[in-house]
């Protein structure tokens, strides 16, 4: 009987260390799982805040630093985050830097059993604006590298007769690319829509010689009909009017030949002007733009992109 009574003491005993490693375990579950997901959400949300703000670099880093807070909370972060963000200029190809830092408390379910009341989870994001080294979306005018001035208009495409602002011949060729191909809607698609296929520094490209008038005009038509009220001083960011050429490095070829990509420039999208052999292209240079794309080396003409680095 002796024996007995010490045996239901003994599984006693261990009912109550399996319902503690019950407990533990269900802490571990249910608690690890409820971090895991908090974690991720602060991750996300770090790496949209340093996106965010970088897009307002280099010129304005107080402003990166105002965006980069505005877009963590719009992320739905708990009252008790805490964001950091720094910016500066690191020399090199990196025109600026942006760092975001969350930290968060959360209160344990499970865990409390054991004695752990709350957990500290923390995340950080880092996001630089580089030179734009290539990337889709290029529109096929390619422009020969040269000293662009701040609002200037340039013949993004030349014509053929002295009407155009670069009377210039090149052996037939007046600055239009076959980007991704040598159709004429091919060439027409990508003024409308930009080249679907990826352009970078140091790329050749075939030219297009002849003076397109009829694919030029429509492509660029439909572009400016998309914001046709936009001017070079009121346009908006994200407009189709502002698109990214190729700066090439010579257009001194004979025929169809390849020419070598150098760097990229932004322009605002005036229109065509002139008819026929005479048609040509009109863009004003802008300063800056920063676009998705491959972070490159050379930045001559103010196209950056901004990219998570950590």
């Amino acid at each position: 009987m002796r024996w007995l009574k010490n045996q239901r003491g003994s599984i006693a005993v261990l009912s109550v260390l399996a319902i503690t490693m019950l407990i533990a375990m269900a802490a571990l579950v249910v608690d690890v799982g409820m971090l895991y997901l908090a974690k991720v959400q602060l991750a996300n949300a770090v790496d949209a805040a340093a996106l965010a703000g970088v897009q307002k670099l280099p010129t304005n880093p107080f402003q990166a630093i105002v965006v980069a807070h505005d877009y963590a909370r719009r992320n739905k972060l708990p009252p008790n985050t805490q964001i950091l963000a720094t910016v500066g200029d690191h020399g090199g190809i990196e025109l600026g830097k942006i760092t975001v830092t969350a930290r968060q408390s959360l209160g344990m379910a499970f865990a409390r059993i054991l004695g752990i009341a709350q957990v500290d989870i923390s995340a950080s994001a880092q996001a630089a604006v580089r030179p734009f080294g290539g990337g889709t979306g290029v529109v096929p005018f390619g422009v020969v590298r040269q000293d662009f001035i701040k609002g200037q208009a340039y013949a993004l495409k030349e014509g053929a007769g002295s009407d155009g602002l670069d009377s210039s011949k090149h052996h037939g060729n007046f600055g239009a690319l076959a980007l991704g191909g040598t159709g004429a809607n091919v060439y027409e698609d990508n003024i409308k829509y930009g080249s679907q296929v990826k352009v970078s520094v140091g790329d050749w490209e075939l030219t297009k010689p002849g003076n397109m008038s009829g694919p030029t005009t429509k492509g660029v038509s439909y572009r400016v009909g998309l914001d046709p009220t936009a001017t070079y001083d009121t346009v908006t960011e994200g407009s189709p009017r502002i698109i990214i050429v190729p700066v090439i490095d010579s257009l001194d070829v004979n025929g169809r030949g390849y020419v070598q990509v150098v760097d990229f420039a932004v322009f605002f999208l005036e229109g065509t002007m002139g008819q026929g052999k005479d048609n040509y292209v009109i863009g004003r240079f802008r300063e800056r733009l920063v676009t998705a794309g491959d972070p490159g080396t050379s930045g001559n003409y103010g196209v950056y992109t901004a990219t998570l680095i950590k």
